[in-house]
């Protein structure tokens, strides 16, 4: 950074440094290319005195209080616009009460230009209130915590087919939306159960902050975990190929319209219209909800236990309906579909 910089860059400059990390007056005076250490201590005081709180982190070594701090966020006309569009899709996907939500779409609001300011804040209106004692705000902010200040956290969980609750020490790596609903994911590695796994948040009953720092493995990659995982669920092995086949010009076209998967192949347009679409994913069963809402419009062609599962919920759905379905099980494995079909769902 040039000496030459005038006191207002330099500042702005010190308090990135001051977010990412803690320093002590002789480090920032190097980083900041200043003449003296006095300079440093001055600009400090000054950040203070504009209501920025820092901390010592140990003798002589300052840090941005990230707890306390407000950003003053810049930006022009199009990305106010962009950041509308996404604060409302936030306010419209959360059904749930959560007061943080509500705050933060007030204070974006008040950067807005009208009229994005008051649709804005009307988008608060979609989400209901926090009645007194919410455990689900305070499990929030627990596990936000914990991630950020990169501890261990202990929780209460009960999985969405167990019966009774599981205690788990998880060291949280990774805080990730659901793509398709307003479920939030903490990814971690459980001790309990000596693995990295998703745990939904609202299915944490209770939380606890330790003081225990977490370790990240070597063997955990953000962006190859988020890659190979439709929504959010991880799997173990190989990654597995979900081919489908789409039908009719209205669904053929909605699916040409969007990316759905980082892995997705191109789409592939048969001579008679129909569409042929596939991707690569851990765990197929995850996209199970995706693939029903297409209803009639779409034929899953591979895996074989992906299209058997869809063929064993039309059978359930025609005895829902009261329906007779006349079908011949394929030539080959007969037995094992006709076992997957009416058999065991274990």
């Amino acid at each position: 950074m040039s000496r030459a910089a005038g006191r207002a860059e330099r500042l702005r400059f010190l308090e990135k440094r001051y977010l990412q990390g803690a320093y002590t007056d002789e480090e920032m005076t190097e980083l900041a290319d200043v003449g003296s250490r006095s300079t440093i201590y001055k600009d400090r005081q000054l950040l203070e005195a504009q209501g920025i709180e820092f901390v010592e982190v140990e003798r002589g070594r300052w840090k941005i209080d990230r707890s306390k701090y407000i950003s003053n966020l810049r930006i022009n006309l199009y990305e106010s616009a962009v950041l509308y569009l996404m604060a409302r899709k936030a306010a419209r996907q959360t059904r749930h009460p959560n007061p943080h939500v509500v705050s933060v779409l007030e204070s974006l609001a008040v950067t807005l230009n009208q009229p994005l300011m008051d649709r804005l804040l009307r988008s608060a209106d979609f989400i209901p209130e926090a009645g007194e004692g919410d455990e689900s705000t305070a499990v929030l902010e627990k596990v936000i915590r914990c991630w950020l200040e990169q501890r261990k956290i202990r929780i209460r969980y009960r999985g969405l087919k167990s019966r009774k609750t599981t205690v788990h020490l998880v060291s949280p790596y990774l805080l990730e939306p659901s793509l398709w609903d307003e479920s939030v994911y903490m990814v971690g590695y459980s001790e309990t159960l000596d693995k990295i796994i998703p745990f939904k948040l609202n299915r944490i009953q209770k939380a606890a902050d330790t003081t225990q720092p977490i370790i990240f493995p070597k063997a955990f990659n953000e962006s190859e975990f988020i890659q190979s995982v439709w929504s959010i669920w991880g799997g173990e092995g190989d990654l597995v190929t979900v081919k489908l086949c789409f039908r009719g010009e209205t669904a053929v076209r909605r699916v040409q319209e969007s990316v759905w998967h980082p892995n997705q192949a191109e789409p592939e347009l048969l001579p008679n219209g129909d569409l042929i679409w596939q991707t690569q994913v851990a765990e197929w069963r995850e996209m199970l909800p995706w693939i029903r809402g297409w209803g009639s419009q779409v034929e899953v062609l591979e895996p074989k236990a992906l299209r058997r599962e869809i063929e064993r919920e039309v059978m359930r759905m025609a005895e829902t309906y009261n329906l007779t379905i006349s079908h011949e099980p394929p030539e080959e494995d007969d037995e094992a579909w006709a076992s997957l079909l009416f058999g065991d769902e274990s």
